[in-house]
């Protein structure tokens, strides 16, 4: 299989999961934002793709200065950790104004300094996110047909 066509049925394989969420008490406007970052991992660039990831340990969003900015730490298949940091301008996940960080994370780092880092500031890691994201993993990684 090409990277194009793999690139285009995880792309599916995240709408489909997030379409599930719709309606759900897992369902959240921020969900849509995570789905576009998810879409944007390349295991070239990153060191791990959306396919890789086991579980979100922590995320934070937060929309102060931003249209939308959030990320989150998460436990990959093959036992390491990695960040994945998002921000969508006002022109809403278009190339201009958006764009993702991400990167494995060292032994002992338990989670990325952000507002040194990016000047992002009045984040808060938030476990009901981090919740929400895990169900959306689930869903991703249930065989198809699953509910």
């Amino acid at each position: 299989m090409s990277k194009a066509a793999s690139d285009e049925t995880v792309a599916g394989r995240l709408l489909a999961a997030r379409r599930a969420l719709r309606g759900t008490e897992w369902d959240g406007a921020d969900l849509d934002h995570f789905v576009q970052v998810l879409c944007r991992l390349d295991a070239d660039r990153h060191g791990f793709g959306a396919i890789d990831l086991l579980a979100v340990e922590g995320a934070w969003i937060d929309t102060a200065g931003e249209a939308w900015s959030g990320g989150f730490v998460a436990r990959l298949k093959d036992g390491k950790r990695a960040h994945v940091d998002g921000r969508a301008g006002h022109s809403h996940w278009s190339d201009e104004d958006s764009d993702i960080e991400a990167g494995l994370l060292d032994g002992g780092e338990q989670h990325p300094e952000l507002g040194t880092r990016h000047g992002w500031q009045g984040h808060a890691w938030d476990d009901a996110m981090a919740r929400r994201l895990n169900e959306l993993l689930d869903r991703f990684d249930a065989p198809e047909g699953a509910p």
